[in-house]
């Protein structure tokens, strides 16, 4: 059952996918589960994962967000696609965007995952922090589940684990366009193969990470749990 969000829609039931339009007139924000696995198996796959990513030569953590390219960028044979494995472990994500578009395949681990995003513009987020809080969805997925998020990278996230007792997902992330809305000299790096995801993170102004930090915070945060039946 697909849901279309609205902020007046009765979210109390538990569905398998959502999608959330965006107010830029970028793509929704689409999110669905589409496995389940056996009971402890999302704690042994993500461990797994981010442990194997650890030892890859394009390893990098920062932002909280472990990550290696894994596929890269060949712009001179007309292939500006990038793969990266991520993973959240036990830390939420810096609330960040990014130019591009992303396709996402994780597994969430013991406890689930959850993830944020609001639709506030960087110009709201810098001249209205409050807009940026007022704009927030979650997205909470349950454990054990495999699930496929796309979505333009313009969009602030913010991926967490639903509980810090455990990791919250490992993932295979396609960037479909690496050089998309890219210019200056962030988009030279980039055509010249020397892309990551650091390189290509912006996070969200001090302004809103200290609204984040307050105990009310997500008050006005629309909220979705996806799981199967």
């Amino acid at each position: 059952m697909v849901a279309t969000d609205s902020r007046t829609e009765n979210r109390s039931k538990t569905r398998s996918t959502v999608s959330i339009p965006t107010e830029s007139g970028a793509l929704p924000i689409e999110v669905t589960v589409v496995a389940k696995l056996p009971p402890g198996t999302g704690r042994t796959l993500v461990g797994s994962g981010l442990s194997q990513q650890m030892k890859h030569e394009e390893f990098l953590d920062e932002y909280n967000e472990p990550s290696a390219l894994i596929g890269k960028t060949n712009f001179q044979k007309e292939d500006p696609t990038g793969i990266y494995t991520f993973g959240v472990d036990r830390r939420d994500l810096v609330f960040h965007r990014h130019a591009g578009h992303r396709v996402i395949t994780g597994i969430s681990g013991a406890k689930g995952c959850v993830l944020k995003f609001s639709l506030s513009s960087r110009e709201e987020a810098e001249s209205t922090p409050e807009k940026f809080l007022e704009k927030l969805y979650i997205v909470r997925i349950a454990a054990d589940r495999v699930f496929v998020l796309r979505f333009s990278g313009t969009v602030y996230h913010q991926f967490c684990p639903a509980d810090v007792s455990e990791d919250g997902f490992f993932a295979v992330s396609v960037h479909t366009n690496e050089a998309g809305g890219l210019s200056g000299d962030l988009l030279k790096q980039v055509l010249a193969n020397k892309g990551n995801i650091p390189l290509l993170t912006e996070p969200a102004p001090p302004a809103v990470m200290r609204l984040l930090a307050e105990p009310d915070a997500l008050r006005h945060a629309v909220e979705f749990s996806l799981d199967l039946d």
